[in-house]
């Protein structure tokens, strides 16, 4: 709980920082958002670790295979970094490149999932297989 008064807190401050120097220091406030968002993306790493952490725990019990785990994780690595530098763009009034570097973000999740995506495939053609044999 306490983490999320310190997420507030900078985010409020940063905001607060932000309309200050507006008026007298424009160029500033992407500074600001830059700082602010690496300061809580240093925030979060704690608590992605534990997700990481338990996620694996939780495949090893299962038997699934952990690489569908590195895959997620990556995924879910790469849509975050991906809409944490588009809204930087955004912030810093670049509206066009923050478009292109979602749409990179989506082709490079997609890349990912390809090789998951045929195993399902092959699993399902398996059963099919199976099913159609007896």
């Amino acid at each position: 709980m306490a983490s999320v008064f310190k997420v507030v807190g900078i985010a409020f401050a940063a905001v607060v920082a932000s309309l200050l120097l507006r008026t007298y220091r424009p160029e500033l406030t992407a500074q600001i958002a830059v700082a602010a968002g690496a300061l809580l993306l240093i925030l979060t790493m704690d608590e992605l670790r534990s997700m990481s952490a338990f996620l694996n725990a939780l495949f090893e019990r299962t038997g699934i295979e952990t690489a569908y785990l590195s895959v997620l994780l990556k995924i879910l690595g790469i849509a975050y970094l991906a809409q944490f530098a588009a809204d930087l763009c955004r912030d810093a009034g670049e509206g066009a490149v923050a478009g292109k570097v979602e749409f990179t973000g989506r082709v490079m999740i997609l890349a990912l999932c390809l090789p998951v995506l045929a195993s399902i495939f092959e699993l399902v053609g398996g059963i099919l297989a199976v099913h159609a044999a007896s």
